[in-house]
């Protein structure tokens, strides 16, 4: 499956050291076994990159790096073409995202982002661009049925 670590790469050396979990940090390497239909060993991310993350989302980057590293995200797809993205939250709840439209169901989302408008996005949908472009997810393909079953369920949770 996965195997998610953070840790430094000099890009000089190519030595690697784990690294603490602040965004602050020199940068992060993931290194995944294989992904379904996904080429390549993990994804680098350069400091630069890291310090415009915490820039434009605060602790949000962290969290959602955090979840990235945890494997949180999986990666749902229908013979139809349909994708939805779970991500499994700090809390234990999972929440659905779909990036297509820029949605999550998770109470963040709802207030700070569409009610309050203080911020573009929730820690779970910003872990779910970055584990896309990390190439990181975890994949599960099912039947449409069983993808309107998934929707379904996550709609009678809602209080």
């Amino acid at each position: 499956m996965f195997r998610v670590q953070r840790s430094y790469r000099s890009p000089s050396v190519g030595a690697s050291r784990p690294v603490g979990t602040e965004v602050s940090k020199p940068g992060w390497v993931l290194e995944t076994g294989p992904c379904p239909g996904v080429e390549g060993t993990g994804a680098y991310l350069p400091d630069e990159y890291l310090l415009s993350l915490k820039f434009l989302f605060g602790s949000s980057a962290t969290q959602a790096l955090d979840l990235v590293d945890r494997q949180s995200i999986t990666l749902i797809a229908s013979p139809s073409g349909r994708r939805v993205y779970q991500v499994l939250g700090s809390s234990g709840k999972t929440y659905t995202c779909l990036a297509s439209c820029h949605y999550c169901s998770c109470p963040a989302f709802a207030f700070k982002v569409l009610r309050k408008s203080d911020s573009i996005l929730c820690k779970h949908l910003l872990a779910v661009y970055l584990s896309q472009v990390m190439r990181t997810c975890q994949q599960l393909s099912v039947s449409d049925k069983q993808l309107t079953d998934i929707l379904l369920m996550e709609k009678k949770q809602e209080p």
